[in-house]
């Protein structure tokens, strides 16, 4: 069921798992590959009464368009059939994801001779469904990228070139080329090792009245979000109330990014699985964090870090938070605190010095953030 459950998030958010302002794009973590020899498409998520409306065969690609449960998937197969597909059943598994490198990230930018970006050019990986489009700046950042060696196919309107062996998660490099799309292009391609994650960071905010707050990111160290609820565009504009209710129906504002910048490890805390709740309830209330915050953070956390009999926790306070990601908030809050933990599994006990909890100056108008820091194969791991 392992398969299942991982299939079951990654599609419960299909939409969110672009980077905000992308264009066009299928991801490698929204395909998945035929294990079997023939899969049945079918009209309804069920054998029972539907109809068969094609078929899958062996190493085939499917872009998965939604979902009915853990079972079934609605597909797009490469002849363009649109249906239902079964992922598993029993210890037979049907479709399965592909084999991702969640510690490469791959940035490709198409420049014309005169140096000017490229916009709406299509990225392809040449015999799967995976493709991306270059944005304003014509630019793509590609994450994850699958394992293997892969041939780059290069569109431009009726135009096409095809640059061999272009993307290799195992390369740590950058490689221009020249296409001819309708004149020349220089196309360049940049594997680098991924970022860190900054997962799940939930943004509470209390005017002292109702008010249209603004709230901005900004990633100094380079980087940008992946992930964001309500969508971020150019920022959130909303209202809020002093309870904290954001456009009368949520209490935080949600997004995930990818940071180049540093951490600290001198200072924190080593935790043992069974004491995972206990510690972060009484470390968030410490730190200045309300009740229902921290009933946020515990819900979705410790349940998810369950693969390692320790956990070292590395807090990341106000000043190092925000040379990771930059926090602007109109009309400017009197309090804020911010707090976004490193936490990597162990497999035993060690001494760490303990890290100092800040103290906040209290009251007025107040923003408070708490997110977690992983390694992008900590993102796959515990998110999805």
């Amino acid at each position: 069921m392992k398969t299942v459950a991982r299939l079951f998030v990654l599609m419960l958010v299909p939409a969110l798992l672009s980077p905000a302002g992308a264009y066009d794009e299928v991801r490698p973590d929204e395909v998945l590959r035929v294990a079997v020899d023939a899969l049945r498409i079918r009209s309804a998520p069920t054998t029972e009464g539907s109809e068969i409306l094609g078929m899958l065969h062996l190493d085939d690609y499917a872009v998965v368009l939604d979902y009915a449960d853990e079972k079934w998937v609605k597909v797009e197969a490469p002849d363009g059939t649109v249906g239902w597909s079964c992922v598993e059943l029993g210890d037979e598994v049907y479709l399965e994801p592909l084999a991702v490198d969640y510690g490469t990230e791959i940035y490709l930018a198409l420049r014309n001779w005169e140096g000017n970006p490229v916009v709406g050019a299509r990225f392809e990986l040449v015999g799967t469904p995976i493709y991306y489009t270059t944005d304003d700046g014509g630019e793509v950042w590609f994450f994850p990228v699958p394992i293997g060696t892969w041939n780059l196919r290069c569109v431009l309107g009726d135009a096409s070139a095809v640059v061999m062996d272009a993307v290799n998660p195992e390369r740590k490099d950058e490689a221009a080329y020249s296409v001819d799309l309708d004149g020349p292009r220089t196309l360049t391609v940049h594997h680098a090792y991924a970022e860190s994650g900054i997962a799940k960071p939930n943004i509470y905010v209390y005017p002292v009245e109702e008010a249209e707050v603004s709230v901005r990111l900004s990633f100094p160290a380079g980087g940008g979000i992946t992930v964001s609820d309500p969508p971020y565009g150019d920022g959130w504009r909303v209202h809020i109330t002093p309870e904290g209710i954001i456009d009368g129906e949520r209490t935080f504002l949600f997004y995930e990014g990818r940071s180049g910048g540093e951490v600290q490890r001198e200072a924190g805390w080593v935790v043992p699985r069974d004491g995972l709740e206990t510690f972060f309830r009484e470390n968030l209330q410490a730190t200045g964090f309300y009740g229902p915050e921290i009933e946020d953070f515990v819900e979705f956390w410790v349940p998810r870090l369950d693969d390692h009999p320790f956990f070292a926790v590395y807090p990341q306070y106000n000043p190092i938070y925000d040379g990771l990601v930059g926090l602007e908030v109109e009309p400017d809050p009197w309090t804020v605190i911010r707090l976004a933990s490193v936490v990597e599994g162990l497999e035993e006990d060690f001494d760490l010095m303990p890290a100092t909890i800040p103290a906040y100056e209290i009251g007025g108008f107040t923003v408070h953030e708490w997110g977690v820091i992983l390694s992008s194969g900590d993102m796959d791991a515990y998110l999805y």
